[in-house]
């Protein structure tokens, strides 16, 4: 082994493996878990990313409120019998200049169903109604039969309770 190829510690990181560093690299053997979130200050090349998908499989629909905190992507199961609203939660500790992409998956059958008062009430953050911003300026008015929809909110936080929401509904079946 190299002389200067010696084991290090980080603190905050949980591995049962050796973590070594070696010409500038860190370098893990096992899988590593990061606790309270990961900062990195450059660029990163990632070989693959695995993304938790939030499943809901006893969604009750209305107000459907979704935390950010378990995953930014989010498959309701089970089919709407009404219309419904958002309310996204947990973006209060979110450092103002920051976005997350959030996705939400909905199967309909025979009948469509789509999000409430899309262009004003129909979109919460937090319990507060903010405007979502739709592709093309069109706001959806009803969602498509026998399909998935899939509901994509980029959400950028201006300020401490200002986001600017870009919102697309679309269809996959």
């Amino acid at each position: 082994m190299p002389e200067d190829f010696n084991p290090i510690t980080l603190e905050g990181l949980n591995s049962s493996s050796e973590v070594h560093y070696f010409n500038n690299n860190v370098s893990f053997f096992e899988p590593v878990d990061v606790f309270g979130g990961l900062q990195l200050q450059s660029t990163v090349n990632v070989e693959e990313i695995f993304e938790k998908v939030c499943v809901y499989d006893d969604a009750s629909y209305g107000e459907v409120t979704l935390d950010i905190g378990n995953g930014s992507l989010h498959n309701l199961t089970n089919e709407p019998s009404t219309n419904f609203t958002f309310n996204i939660k947990g973006l209060g500790g979110v450092a103002k200049g920051k976005s997350i992409v959030v996705t939400v998956l909905i199967n309909m059958g025979s009948s469509a169903y789509v999000m409430s008062n899309p262009s004003t009430t129909g979109f919460k953050i937090d319990d507060k109604t903010v405007v979502v911003k739709w592709i093309n300026s069109t706001p959806p008015s009803s969602g498509f039969t026998n399909a998935v929809n899939a509901y994509t909110f980029a959400i950028i936080k201006n300020d401490t309770s200002d986001y600017t929401v870009l919102g697309t509904l679309s269809s996959f079946g």
